[in-house]
């Protein structure tokens, strides 16, 4: 009866544990990403960016997104790989109102994609 009702409380705290590093890990992640897309708007808006600033952001989001595969769906980091390319195509042929919708929506996302995994009644029931 000791080892049982302490085996439960173990793989409850094992849960928990492994609920709560989810949570942190995917809201630092799209915190990082969103903050690289929030100065590529910058320079978008002022028509300045070039191919390697997006570039840049591409490489930070190819590093996280290797880590991120193990915790959210595939069809979540696709949508953002879509909308990623889309705006360093855009970027690099100078088509800065369509880039900067681009990174709005990619922005968008960066905010959505979090929420889902956070410890709230709705997600959890």
């Amino acid at each position: 009866m000791v080892k049982t009702i302490a085996s439960i409380l173990i793989s409850f705290a094992l849960l928990v544990s492994a609920a709560a590093f989810e949570h942190f890990y995917v809201g630092s992640t799209f915190e990082t990403f969103g903050a690289a897309l929030e100065t590529l708007e910058t320079k978008v808006r002022n028509e300045d960016a070039t191919r390697e600033d997006a570039e840049a952001v591409r490489t930070l989001w190819e590093a996280d997104k290797k880590n991120l595969h193990a915790v959210i769906p595939h069809n979540d980091i696709a949508q953002v790989d879509y909308w990623l390319g889309e705006a360093v195509s855009c970027i690099e042929t100078q088509t800065y109102p369509d880039a900067l919708s681009s990174l709005e929506v990619l922005e968008t996302i960066c905010r959505q994609i979090p929420v889902t995994y956070r410890i709230t009644f709705e997600n959890i029931f």
